[in-house]
């Protein structure tokens, strides 16, 4: 994808479908094989991984710190890999490989500037710090709260539109998905992006919404007290539904930056 002086490229192709995606992952079927040997030969490294890269939001030189030791096996043994929670960045934010992509996608392609309006949503992390260093203002909508399943829920009012709105790993949480969408689109001003990411079942055509709903190496989040949702292909039509003109899946991977990962995913939807 393109990028913009003094800001990387970020390493994604935009898919606007499950049937492009179905196709990407046919022609890319060789390098995906390729990238799983690599990772797969980096959980040999013992208790800790320690690889140099390059941190994508510093444009610097960085070290990325896996503690391999702290994620569970399985029955056979073998490491259950979580790439996108480890590769941990040494610069003063250390970020893990999800939110650098986040804040690198928010630069590279949905436009943050400094002098962006930007609404941040769900509990509070170091990603949101970061991106709202790099906004002109920042507002940062409540947390999600056991109370935000009642039926008349709505995103809480960031005061005036804004150029960009974030949620980083919690959007599936909402009880009504497809109010949260809607709300989201109201926040924005023309021309306003909308950038997240959730647990993404990209073998799913449909959501579905479940209270038991699995999450890799343990139990649902203590804040979840309603059924959550099994995101599918279908994000992206519910996305245009919504109100939004345009509404991708980003499928990202870079040694170099470290994103690691089979099938990483950044959703943007835009006016």
């Amino acid at each position: 994808m393109d990028g913009h002086p003094g800001i990387a490229r970020f390493p994604a192709i935009s898919l606007a479908t499950q049937a492009e995606f179905i196709e990407a992952r046919r022609a890319l079927q060789d390098r995906l094989d390729a990238r799983h040997l690599h990772e797969a030969a980096l959980l040999a490294a013992g208790d800790t991984l320690i690889r140099p890269g390059t941190c994508a939001p510093c444009l610097r030189g960085a070290a990325f710190t896996t503690r391999l030791d702290r994620w569970p096996r399985a029955a056979d043994g073998s490491r259950m890999a979580n790439w996108p929670e480890g590769q941990i960045c040494d610069c003063a934010d250390r970020l893990d490989g999800r939110a650098r992509a986040v804040v690198h996608f928010a630069q590279a392609v949905a436009g943050l500037r400094p002098w962006t309006r930007l609404l941040l949503f769900g509990p509070e992390q170091a990603a949101h710090r970061r991106l709202a260093a790099l906004a002109g203002e920042a507002v940062h909508a409540a947390a999600l709260l056991p109370g935000d399943s009642a039926p008349g829920w709505t995103l809480p009012a960031p005061g005036r539109p804004v150029q960009l709105a974030v949620a980083i790993g919690c959007l599936h949480l909402v009880p009504p998905l497809d109010a949260a969408l809607a709300a989201f689109r109201a926040a924005l001003a023309p021309g306003g992006s909308f950038v997240f990411t959730v647990p993404f079942r990209y073998d799913a055509s449909a959501t579905l919404t479940r209270a038991d709903l699995p999450r890799p190496g343990g139990r649902l989040p203590a804040l979840l007290r309603t059924p959550a949702h099994d995101i599918g292909w279908d994000i992206l039509d519910r996305l245009r539904r919504a109100g939004f003109a345009h509404a991708a899946a980003h499928f990202y991977w870079s040694g170099e930056l470290g994103y690691l990962g089979a099938f990483n995913m950044i959703f943007h939807a835009a006016l």
